[in-house]
């Protein structure tokens, strides 16, 4: 899968949303992630994570940048933070996980 940088997530699609698959960002980072609660009306809740599959050796692994963060609506939260954005995409996937009715637009910076 080639890296996407932008991402509609809508909640009444998908619940859980891959923006990075293992492998996209071999040779680029995270260095900024943009989301934004584009609902005209209600708060959206996310959790972004990091997600390790199981190995025939090992149980999966998962870890939280955010979880259940409560974002209001017309709100964009910046996340700039590129140490904290630093993971091993040969590795992990990076997930996002929204509520049943969530409107979301996911922007990430990668060089």
């Amino acid at each position: 899968m080639a890296f996407t940088p932008n991402h509609n997530i809508r909640g009444a699609t998908s619940r859980n949303n891959e923006l990075v698959a293992i492998n996209d960002l071999v040779k680029k980072r995270i260095r900024g992630i943009q989301i934004t609660n584009v609902d005209a009306s209600a708060a959206a809740t996310v959790d972004l994570y990091l997600f390790k599959e199981s190995t025939s050796t090992a149980a999966s692994q998962t870890y939280y940048l955010l979880k259940n963060l409560t974002i209001p609506f017309g709100v964009t939260l910046v996340l700039d933070d590129d140490d904290l954005l630093a993971f091993n995409s040969t590795v992990f996937n990076l997930y996002m996980f929204v509520g049943a009715s969530d409107e979301l637009d996911v922007i990430i910076r990668a060089k």
